[in-house]
């Protein structure tokens, strides 16, 4: 009920006030009402004997594995649970390694050195867009502050990024101490188990290792009570058990001084924290990821798209990234395009003769949306045949619906066969017709029907029309981003890129336009909000941050606005600049102007991120 009031994006929607009532009943009708049961994400149990023996064994709702009717708690104190880490990097790089081995057999992605300097130079300029486990802004960020130089670096961070640890308080700390700040131990053991974290405890069996080795805890009793602190943490269960760890640490021959630091470092790490393992799988998965995102572009790219969703950033953020690295992005071709992506050699526009080996990224038929599995594999399977020669001819071999040929039309993956996407619009029922005559079985006569004519004097879409439809179809562009066709207009006023703002000296002022994505509102300790989104163009990201103030006047703005323009300030700090906005205002780009009938395919609960 306050947020109506305190938000502004709420405040100032026009929306009435009993609507949000209704949906504050629906909320606390459906509270905690089980949907479904389904598996944990990776938890597997493995016993001696017929697990079903033990407990009723079930199928999930979901994919239909095998589970149990017994929480994951109580399945750890009966049978021995292993929780399988399944990352879409691993995806992504076993994908690459594919495609790389067209060119090179001997290629493994596993005997890839983690050595090489390059990919952490990559780290340490933030050049992390399209890394899984790395691609967040917060993550970037931390790899450019602390001048991440090797994998022990990598995985600080990637364990530094969450709350267990604290969150930024600990990791401004834990850089600052990496950079020269003095710190001190009080005791030997203290040094042996916080030295390599720069005395912040930063992985779960830190902890452990605490609680046994000043405490006297067994293993199991460690980690009961460390997940303790983190599951009961809305309980204040750590103040619970202060005098017990004081005391067993105490009675095992320390001072109270030291018993009370032990303590006190145990009861911060409320949150969630990786161990240590955890974290150097992720860190690896990185540093393999950008390397193969160097040296092999396309091939990596294309196997990025394909694992969607597999990261931080959507498909268009992907392709915009890929564009801005010098891949050329091919738009989906009937003749040309798999079901996935695909990389292809790509002809210099100077000079045709000039060509650049795997250079560019065939879009994928299943990138389209709305275009079923049968009727894209059908497109394959077709053009084993021999290659498509009209409409017509695709028509009446694939038989699509009118919405799946209408939308192929709309993509441009077909204008190979007529470059006027209106005129083969208008002849769909002509194409329908045709294939419903056209009797291509087994058994029947190789009967010539002669093709209608395509519909002359039509005028085709406008480019920027043409880039509507695609960005709403395949949810990218292909040309490039839309931001491209506002850039003259904007560029007259004085607006620079995204990119330009991200080289701004410090404190320099300047006005930047783009689109909106990925919002987010961590929590801060004076209770005052704080926003940060990126701010996407042609050129790349921005990280833009709005403090409280700059919120609660332009909020509605920042969060409603498919595009806005922002008035702020460069703000340097370790090596990384970020936007601060101090004005944000609603962007009308002209391309929405001049095609009313087509909405701007962005919908902004799409990149809301709470």
């Amino acid at each position: 009920e306050q947020a109506i009031d305190a938000k502004p994006e709420l405040r100032d929607s026009g929306i009435p006030r009993e609507r949000f009532h209704w949906v504050f009943k629906l909320a606390d009708i459906m509270m905690d009402l089980p949907r479904n049961l389904r598996s944990h994400s990776s938890g597997v149990v493995i016993s001696r004997e017929p697990i079903a023996d033990t407990v009723p064994v079930i199928q999930s709702a979901v994919d239909g594995v095998r589970i149990l009717q017994w929480d994951k708690r109580s399945a750890k104190r009966c049978f021995d649970k292993f929780d399988i880490l399944c990352l879409r990097g691993n995806d992504v790089l076993s994908d690459t390694e594919t495609r790389v081995r067209t060119q090179q057999m001997d290629f493994r992605v596993e005997e890839l050195s983690t050595d090489e300097d390059e990919p952490y130079r990559a780290m340490r300029a933030g050049q992390l867009i399209g890394i899984p486990q790395s691609a967040s802004p917060a993550m970037r960020q931390a790899h450019i502050r602390l001048g991440t130089k090797d994998l022990g670096d990598a995985r600080l961070v990637q364990a530094g990024i969450r709350p267990g640890v604290g969150g930024a308080v600990k990791l401004n700390e834990l850089i600052a101490r990496r950079k020269g700040k003095p710190y001190s131990f009080s005791h030997p053991e203290l040094e042996r188990i916080l030295g390599p974290t720069y005395g912040i405890i930063v992985f779960q069996e830190q902890v452990d290792m605490l609680l046994q080795t000043f405490g006297g805890y067994t293993s199991g009793e460690a980690e009961d009570a460390r997940e303790s602190i983190h599951k009961k943490r809305k309980d204040d269960y750590v103040r619970s058990i202060k005098e017990q760890v004081i005391e067993r640490v105490m009675r095992n021959g320390y001072p109270q001084h030291i018993a009370e630091e032990v303590y006190e470092l145990v009861a911060v790490f409320q949150g969630y924290g990786f161990a240590e393992g955890h974290a150097l799988a992720f860190a690896d998965i990185s540093v393999r990821c950008v390397w193969c995102q160097q040296n092999f572009p396309a091939e990596y790219f294309s196997a990025l798209l394909d694992a969607q969703p597999a990261g931080y950033y959507g498909p268009c953020t992907i392709i915009n990234e890929a564009r801005t690295r010098g891949v050329k992005v091919l738009p989906p071709d009937i003749n040309k395009s798999d079901l996935k992506f695909s990389v292809e050699d790509v002809q210099a526009e100077e000079d045709p003769k000039i060509v650049f080996p795997n250079g560019g990224i065939r879009v994928a038929l299943n990138q389209l949306k709305g275009l079923s599995k049968p009727t894209a594999t059908a497109i394959v399977f077709q053009r084993l045949q021999g290659a498509y020669t009209s409409l017509f001819d695709f028509a009446a071999r694939v038989r699509p619906n009118r919405d799946e040929l209408e939308l192929l039309i709309l993509s441009g993956a077909l204008d190979t066969l007529h470059h006027n996407r209106r005129a083969a619009l208008w002849a769909v029922p002509e194409a329908q017709n045709f294939a419903a005559t056209v009797n291509l079985g087994p058994n029947s006569l190789a009967l010539q029907q002669p093709e209608p004519a395509l519909p002359q004097g039509v005028e085709d879409f406008s480019q920027e029309e043409k880039a509507l439809y695609e960005r709403a179809i395949l949810e990218m562009d292909v040309a490039s981003h839309l931001m491209a066709f506002e850039r003259e207009r904007v560029a007259a006023k004085g607006v620079i890129t995204s990119a330009e703002a991200s080289r701004l000296p410090h404190l320099q002022k300047a006005y930047v336009v783009g689109n909106p994505i990925r919002l987010r509102f961590p929590p801060t300790q004076s209770g005052k909000r704080v926003v940060f989104f990126d701010l996407e163009d042609e050129t790349g990201l921005l990280n833009v941050t709005c403090f409280d103030d700059t919120y609660i006047r332009y909020g509605h703005t920042i969060v409603c606005s498919p595009y806005v323009t922002i008035f702020g300030e460069a703000q340097e700090r370790d090596n990384h600049i970020a936007f601060l906005a101090q004005q944000v205002f609603p962007y009308k780009p002209i391309i929405h102007r001049q095609n009313q009938q087509q909405k701007l395919p962005i919908v902004t609960g799409d990149y809301l991120v709470r």
